[in-house]
Order: structure tokens, then C-alpha cells, then sequence
């Protein structure tokens, strides 16, 4: 008989009423067995309390203040890392599995590479917006099988994907490490994606596999877009890949379109230099670091 893997999915939730019991209750249907590690950023809109009424089976890791999502993670992955886990799953507050979504992802995952489905909207009337953008980085392969009416192929590779849905090896976790303390919101899927590069690793598709992710792009645009420049500052110090000449090219190849942001950001860099070099030598590191 096939040996069962240790497989435990991650939800880091804050304020998820919303979403969470629909996120918890996809899984239920699992068609392969999981367990579930909800860890909770402090909630005070009663998401706590849903959880711990209607879903006894899930295991409960409330935090005494928002620690973010990378944060968020890495406590999730430490119970699972304790607990003989063969890979971890991370799953958004605001995302819904497809039944068979962990048992396909488990038939083309390698032991060493991150496996994520096919992201749909909300509704599952269209692939998410973001997600159709990673799909350029599949090539023409699969554009090819579908219009040529071929059955799509287990797998692709891909480029960088939303950490909405990762599931993770164990072992590249204990190789490659958690999330990056640095990046404290938005970002640290940015960042992971640069480290799995480093080390030689890859995000693959499993074209049979289905999540659903409920989410809305609103807000203030010219906020976001301010965080968005500092964010791609971050990711660019951070990566282990890049030479100081490098980040330096691609700081200016950012910074030439708002000149006046590019001043502030320098001075944020100067003042965080020792965090960020330290940052860079841990991630070059085979080991599991910021865990």
C-alpha cells in the first residue's frame, strides 16, 4: 500500500469573516487527507470564535498581534515542521480548493519544487487577473495543447505565482528557509520567488488542479502605488541573486519614473543597509532560515 504523505494546510487569517468558513468548509471535501493549521493575526471581527465552534478539527494558533503573512506563515510552518509534515499547503483566507485539488498537485509534485493550481476568480467564471498574467511565462505550450484541442499535460513550468495557493516540500523549506521578517506586508511572495530562483528551484503548474481566489483589487490607488515602488525597492535589495551593481541598474531602471520617491527610498535603504546585507547572506544559505 502507497504510503500516505503528512500533508497540512496553512490559513493565516485576519478579520476573515468573510471568507473563512467557505475556506474551511472546501476542505472538508478533501479528497486526500489533510490537516489544517489556522493561524490567527488577532482577529476582533469573530473569526476566532466561528472557527473554534464550527470547525473543532482544525488546529487553532491565535497570536497575540497581526504579525502579517509571511510571519503569519512561518508559525504555521514551525507547528508543521514539528510535526513530521511532508509538505505544507499555504492557503489565502479568501481562497476556496477544488475537492481534488491536493491530490492532483500531489501527482506531479517532485519533492522539490512548489506546485500551485490554476487560480480562478472568485465565482470561477474567469482565471484570476493575476494569475492569467504568470501564464506568459508558461510559453507556448499550453496555449498550444488547448487550441490544438490536446489534453493539457499534468504539468508546466512556470514563473512567479501568488502565494495564494504553494504547495511546499518540506525539504525546500528546510533548504531554502520561511519568509522573510523584512517584508511585513505585500511582498513576501516577491521575495520567495527570488530565493527559489537562487537556489535553483521552480513553481510548477498542475493544469488539473482548481482554487478559487475571492478577492478584490480596491482601495486608493495612488497608496498602493506608493507601496508598490517601496515593495519593488525591498525585493530588489533583498535578492540573492543580484550583485550590488545589479541592484543598482534595476534601482535606477525603477526610480527614473517618480524621481520623487527615488529620494526617500534611498534614505530608507541607507538607514536599513545592516538588516538587508544580513538578509541576503541568510538566504544564500542552505538552510532554514527565518524559521
Amino acid at each position: 500500500m502507497e504510503k500516505r504523505l503528512n500533508i497540512y494546510i496553512i490559513i493565516v487569517t485576519y478579520n476573515g469573516m468573510k471568507w473563512i468558513e467557505k475556506c474551511l468548509a472546501s476542505l472538508l471535501h478533501s479528497t486526500y487527507p489533510i490537516k489544517v493549521i489556522v493561524v490567527d493575526n488577532d482577529s476582533t471581527d469573530g473569526t476566532g470564535e466561528l472557527i473554534l465552534s464550527s470547525f473543532p478539527e482544525v488546529i487553532w494558533l491565535p497570536q497575540k498581534k497581526n504579525l502579517g503573512f509571511g510571519q503569519g506563515n512561518n508559525a504555521g510552518i514551525r507547528y508543521a515542521l514539528a510535526h513530521q509534515a511532508d509538505y505544507v499547503l499555504l492557503l489565502n483566507q479568501d481562497a476556496y480548493l477544488q475537492p481534488t485539488a491536493v491530490e492532483e498537485m500531489l501527482k506531479v509534485a517532485d519533492g522539490e519544487n512548489i506546485i500551485t493550481p490554476i487560480h480562478l476568480n472568485g465565482d470561477g467564471s474567469r482565471l484570476d487577473s493575476n494569475f492569467r498574467w504568470t501564464l506568459q511565462n508558461t510559453g507556448n505550450q499550453l496555449l498550444d495543447d488547448l487550441l490544438l484541442c490536446e489534453e493539457p499535460h499534468a504539468a508546466y513550468d512556470v514563473g512567479e505565482v501568488c502565494a495564494a495557493c504553494w504547495l511546499i516540500p518540506i525539504e525546500m523549506l528546510r533548504r531554502i528557509g520561511g519568509f522573510n521578517p523584512l517584508f511585513t506586508q505585500y511582498g513576501e511572495d516577491n521575495n520567495y520567488y527570488t530565493r527559489i530562483i537562487y537556489h535553483k528551484r521552480k513553481i510548477v503548474l498542475s493544469a488539473h488542479s482548481r482554487v478559487w481566489h475571492d478577492r478584490v483589487l480596491h482601495g486608493n490607488e495612488r497608496l498602493y502605488n506608493k507601496k508598490a515602488f517601496h515593495l519593488q525597492t525591498l525585493v530588489i535589495s533583498c535578492d540573492p541573486s543580484l550583485n550590488i551593481c545589479q541592484c543598482l541598474y534595476r534601482w535606477m531602471k525603477l526610480w527614473v519614473h517618480a524621481p520623487w520617491l527615488a529620494l526617500k527610498e534611498m534614505g530608507w535603504l541607507i538607514l536599513h543597509v545592516i538588516p538587508i546585507m544580513r538578509s541576503r547572506r541568510e538566504e544564500k544559505k542552505e538552510q532554514a532560515c527565518w524559521l
